[in-house]
């Protein structure tokens, strides 16, 4: 009995060794039921070999092709070097940086002439404003950064005036450069920026009548903000305004006469001219 319970523990413990030998093999491979990593489907896409400068020609060493998974290939992709490199080629119309996959929206066709067309979105207009170190912010505005424009004219029968004429508005190039990675400051005569076809003719037009300045806002503030024409009488803090009247000059003739010699409506007193909105009143000088 005790031989016979020996046989049968050693069965069981070899049993049991085939089926746990049988169940990691079966795991290990995957088996029938099991996802495997190799049912996903992969393209094989064009991406750079190396760093691509702006401006630079594509040739076939500045290129690789890598399998990449189908579902979250980018529209505009290509899958053949030579869709990049034959016929008239390809221009790299900004930095792309190794192992960055190549679309249509990166490169302009062709490689002996760079547009800005290629750069605006649909139904948006380019027009070019001349600026200096003042209307240019110093030269620190570079393609890609996002501005607003002002407007300021002088009226013939009213104060000097400031409008708004758009936020936000993207720069495409500064003087000719359209390069996104350019990293040196350099003060140009105009930029080109990115504006609907009504800030175009806005903007056209007060470059006839006025001066136009641009403001650089930071890239990522999309808000829109509402402000009303600005005059000489709201260049303050919100503080009361207070304005020293001007002496009455003698008239012509012959020199300094007393007041009382001459003739005309005696001179008002001095005072203090208090302005406090639309509403202006003189209040004597104490003493007088």
């Amino acid at each position: 009995m005790r031989r016979s319970s020996i046989i049968m523990l050693i069965a069981a413990v070899a049993l049991g060794l085939v089926a746990v030998f049988f169940a990691r093999s079966f795991l290990g491979t995957g088996g029938s039921n099991a996802p495997s990593r190799s049912a996903v489907r992969t393209v094989p896409t064009v991406v750079a070999a190396a760093d691509i400068g702006f401006g630079e020609k594509l040739t076939p060493p500045k290129l690789k092709l890598v399998d990449w998974p189908a579902d979250s290939v980018p529209a505009g992709s290509f899958q053949r070097i030579d869709d990049l490199t034959n016929g008239i080629g390809r221009t790299a119309m900004r930095p792309i940086v190794a192992n960055e996959i190549l679309t249509e929206k990166s490169l302009a066709t062709g490689a002996n002439r760079l547009s800005t067309a290629p750069l605006l979105n649909p139904q948006m207009r380019a027009i070019a404003v001349p600026v200096n170190e003042v209307t240019g912010v110093a030269g620190l505005i570079f393609p890609g950064d996002r501005v607003d424009v002002l407007f300021t004219r002088q009226p013939d029968e009213a104060q000097p005036i400031a409008e708004l004429l758009a936020q936000g508005a993207r720069v495409l190039a500064v003087g000719s450069d359209m390069n996104l990675g350019k990293d040196k400051a350099e003060v140009v005569k105009s930029a080109t920026i990115e504006v609907t076809p009504l800030q175009a003719q806005k903007i056209s037009l007060a470059l006839t009548v006025g001066s136009v300045n641009l403001a650089l806002r930071h890239f990522t503030d999309e808000a829109r903000v509402r402000l009303e024409t600005a005059q000489v009488l709201d260049l303050n803090d919100g503080t009361i305004t207070r304005l020293v009247r001007k002496p009455v000059s003698g008239g012509g003739g012959g020199g300094d006469a007393p007041a009382a010699a001459r003739p005309g409506p005696p001179a008002p007193p001095p005072g203090v001219v208090v302005m406090r909105g639309t509403t202006t009143t003189v209040q004597p000088v104490i003493g007088q």
